[in-house]
Parts: structure tokens; C-alpha cells; sequence
């Protein structure tokens, strides 16, 4: 009985402390050189900081948060080196080598939710040209820690990819055609189709979802990575009340 008693009051004192607690976002930077493989990388991102003060349970959140972020810019490390020790020249005509580029921004909303979105930039020596792309990270601390992809936003019956779809190939036709662009539409309808691995790379802001997406998803490279931002009002029958979009229902 007393095992159980404490096991409650546990639960019951950690998302007061959480409440109490501001969670902010701090940057981590380094920066990385190989003389032999002739590559420089430079990385600042952002990590979850809940402050000196911080009680142990909630410093074990924004650990795990940061280690998600971690293990993102880990792989994308791995992965560059891995492409340049690849080629077998190391040294551009102008004497440059290859680099990479980790930038990242993140947002808290509500005080529960971390929305952060990774920056690569690699240029490696033999490519055939440079390369951006964008990963996003997304937890909410009150409602299942790391959102893996968007259904964690909606209620499951509920049309919300069909809507998304829709609202994202509206939106990217329209963007295609301002550009001149008017034969790509079958690239649009199946890069921005409802199937949730269409939208994998997505954030949070107060009011708007983010989806985003890289090169070559929904356009040619030339368009680089585009973005469609939908009003999370337009989407309020759709998100579930009681998962991490709940202070909307406050």
C-alpha cells in the first residue's frame, strides 16, 4: 500500500514540476577538422533547457529530448563522412575540400511542446552538387514524449491526412504555377499524397502546422525544399483534445 501510495504521488508531483518549470531552448555548437579527408564541419543546434533549478524527473526530459537531437546530427555526421571517404579525390580544382553545415532552430509552444528543425548543407568533393536538407524533431512532455509523426496530433477516424494532402497540393500547385512551372502536377500529387510518410518532416508553431518538403519530393531540384503552413484552426475538429495540440481546448 505504501509502495502504491508513493507511485501516485510520484505521478501526480512530476507534471506539477513540469507546469512549474519553464522549459527554454539554449544552442550546442562544435566544429570539426580533418587534414587528411579535407572536410571541415561546423554544428550549432538547439537542446532542451529547463535550468539550473531544474528537479531531477523534469532534467530527465529535456536529457531525453537532447539526446534525440544528438542522435540526429550524430547520423548526419556519419553519414557525411562516410560519402567523403568514399570519393576518391578530397581536393576541389580550387583547393577547397568538402564540408558540412548543421544549423538548427526550435520553438517551445504551450511550455510543453519542443518543435525543433535541423539544417544540413554538405558539399562533398566528386558530387555532382551541393545538398540541404531539413529534419525535424518534435516532443511534447505531457502527452506521450517524442511525436513520431503527425496522426499523434489528430483523433484517428478523424480525415486529417486527406485534409493535409489536399491543403499541401493546392498550395504547391499554386506555388508551381507562379514559377512557371505547370508539368509537375504529377510530381505534387504523389509527393504530397495522404499517406503520413508524405508529411514526415513537420513542426509547431501557436497556431500553424509546417510541413516540409526536401528536394526532389514534390518538385525538381531546382525548387529547392519547399514549405505549406496550415492554420491549426482550420484543423479543430480534426486534432485530438486530449493529445499535444490540448491547450487549444484550454
Amino acid at each position: 500500500m505504501k509502495k502504491l501510495s508513493a507511485l501516485l504521488l510520484i505521478f501526480f508531483i512530476l507534471p506539477l514540476s513540469i507546469h512549474s518549470q519553464t522549459m527554454k531552448v539554449v544552442n550546442k555548437s562544435f566544429s570539426e577538422n580533418d587534414k587528411k579527408l579535407n572536410y571541415y564541419i561546423t554544428a550549432d543546434y538547439p537542446q532542451a533547457d529547463f535550468g539550473p533549478e531544474a528537479l531531477m524527473g523534469v532534467r530527465g526530459i529535456s536529457d531525453d529530448i537532447n539526446n534525440g537531437i544528438d542522435t540526429i546530427v550524430n547520423n548526419i555526421i556519419s553519414g557525411f563522412k562516410n560519402s567523403v571517404s568514399e570519393m576518391t579525390n578530397h581536393t576541389a580544382m580550387n583547393g577547397l575540400g568538402s564540408s558540412l553545415e548543421i544549423k538548427g532552430d526550435a520553438s517551445v509552444i504551450a511550455g510543453t511542446i519542443f518543435s525543433a528543425q535541423i539544417k544540413e548543407f554538405s558539399a562533398v568533393i566528386g558530387m555532382a552538387h551541393p545538398n540541404t536538407i531539413i529534419t525535424s524533431y518534435n516532443y511534447c512532455i505531457t502527452s506521450g514524449g517524442l511525436l513520431t509523426d503527425i496522426s499523434g496530433l489528430f483523433l484517428h477516424q478523424s480525415d486529417y491526412l486527406k485534409y493535409i494532402s489536399d491543403y499541401c497540393k493546392m498550395d504547391l500547385k499554386m506555388n508551381a504555377e507562379r514559377n512557371g512551372y505547370t508539368n509537375i502536377n504529377e510530381m505534387i500529387e504523389t509527393g504530397a499524397s495522404p499517406d503520413v510518410k508524405n508529411f514526415s518532416v513537420w513542426n509547431l508553431s501557436e497556431d500553424m502546422l509546417n510541413i516540409t518538403f526536401n528536394a526532389y519530393q514534390v518538385a525538381p531540384y531546382v525548387f529547392g525544399i519547399q514549405s505549406v503552413s496550415i492554420p491549426l484552426s482550420n484543423m479543430t475538429n480534426m486534432i485530438n483534445p486530449e493529445g499535444p495540440l490540448s491547450f487549444m481546448f484550454r
